[in-house]
C-alpha cells in the first residue's frame, strides 16, 4: 500500500465521543490491516460479506462482524424453511424476495441515499435499509447459503442482482424490492443514460457480466468517497481512497484524486507518488498533462510533510 499513513483516530473523531483518540487509532490500525490481509487473497478467495465488513470496519470504531455473519446464516434459515424440496429457481427468488422485502422490510433508503451507513454492511441488516450495492450484498450472500447462484452486476449507475447464467438468467433490481427487469427495461434505463439507440444489451452483453467481489469492493468504496468528498471530511476520504487503491492499485482517477488530496493535505512525496503513477496508467492526455505541470511544480517542494 504505497505512501499510505495511519488516520484511524481522526477519521471517526466527528461521531466517536470523548473517547481517546490513541485508543481509536489502534482500532483503526487493526481494521487497516485487516483490509490489507483481505486485499491479498486472489478474487476467489475473498469472502464478499467480511470484505464488505471490512469496508465498514474502515469507518467505525466498533464493529460486530461476527453479529452480522451470523445475521446473514439467520436470514437464509428462515427463507430456507419456506423452500419446498421440489423447488425450481423462481420458488427460490419468491421465497428470498418474500423474507427479505415484503416480511422484513429490507428496502433501500431513498429519503437518505448518501448517508454512509448504506454503505456498511453491517448497518444496512441492522437498519434494513441501504442502497443498491449494499442490499445486493446482502442478497447475494443469503442467496448463496440457500444454493441459489447469485452475481453481482455493475450495471451503469444502478447495481443489479443476476441470478442463474446464461438465456434464463434473471436480472433483479434489489433496490426496488428484487423486482425482475426484461431486457426492454434494461435498454430503456440505458437509453436514459447515454441517449436512445446508443447502447442495448444485445449489442454490449458484457454490461450483464458478473462483477468480480474484488470489482463490488472497489464500487463500495467509491461511493463512500463520493459521499465523503461531498461531506467535506477529508481524512474519511483518504481512508476510502487507499482502501480502493489497496483492492486495485493502478485505478486512475482514485490515482488522481488521492495525489491531488495529499497535496492539499501538504504530503507532498505521497502527492508525487500517486500523480506520478497516475501518469504511467492513464490514458486521458488532457489530464496528464495538467497534472504532469503540477508533478513539476511539486517537484520542489518534496520533502515537507504535514497532515491535517
Amino acid at each position: 500500500m504505497p505512501h499510505s499513513i495511519r488516520l484511524g483516530g481522526p477519521a471517526l473523531r466527528t461521531r466517536g465521543g470523548a473517547g481517546g483518540v490513541d485508543e481509536r487509532r489502534g482500532a483503526m490500525n487493526q481494521a487497516q490491516q485487516a483490509f490489507v490481509e483481505l486485499a491479498r487473497h486472489p478474487d476467489e478467495g475473498i469472502d464478499l460479506a467480511a470484505g464488505a465488513l471490512a469496508v465498514s470496519g474502515l469507518f467505525q470504531r466498533e464493529l460486530a462482524q461476527g453479529d452480522a455473519l451470523a445475521e446473514l446464516d439467520a436470514l437464509a434459515s428462515e427463507v430456507r424453511g419456506r423452500i419446498p424440496d421440489d423447488a425450481d429457481l423462481f420458488d427460490r427468488v419468491r421465497a428470498l424476495n418474500a423474507v427479505l422485502f415484503e416480511e422484513l422490510g429490507f428496502a433501500g433508503n431513498q429519503e437518505d441515499f448518501y448517508d454512509p451507513r448504506n454503505s456498511f454492511l453491517d448497518q444496512v441488516l441492522a437498519r434494513r435499509l441501504g442502497i443498491p450495492i449494499t442490499l445486493a450484498v446482502v442478497y447475494i450472500e443469503v442467496a448463496a447459503r440457500i444454493g441459489l447462484p447469485a452475481f453481482g452486476v455493475g450495471f451503469p449507475a444502478h447495481f443489479l442482482v443476476r441470478i442463474g447464467r446464461g438465456d434464463t438468467a434473471l436480472m433483479l433490481d434489489v433496490y426496488a424490492g428484487g423486482v425482475a427487469l426484461p431486457e426492454s427495461e434494461l435498454d430503456q434505463r440505458l437509453a436514459d443514460l447515454y441517449g436512445a439507440g446508443t447502447l442495448s444489451i444485445r449489442s454490449h452483453p458484457a454490461l450483464l457480466r458478473p462483477a468480480t467481489k474484488r470489482e463490488i469492493l472497489v464500487r463500495m468504496l467509491r461511493n463512500l468517497i463520493g459521499i465523503y468528498r461531498d461531506r467535506n471530511e477529508p481524512i474519511n476520504r483518504l481512508e476510502a481512497l487507499t482502501a480502493a487503491l489497496t483492492l486495485a492499485p493502478d485505478l486512475p482517477d482514485e490515482l488522481r484524486e488521492r495525489g491531488l488530496l495529499y497535496r492539499d493535505l501538504e504530503y507532498v512525496p505521497a502527492a508525487l507518488g500517486d500523480l506520478r503513477r497516475f501518469v504511467e496508467v492513464s490514458d486521458d492526455a488532457e489530464q496528464i498533462a495538467a497534472v504532469s505541470k503540477l508533478i513539476d511544480e511539486l517537484g520542489g517542494q518534496d520533502g515537507g510533510v504535514r497532515l491535517h
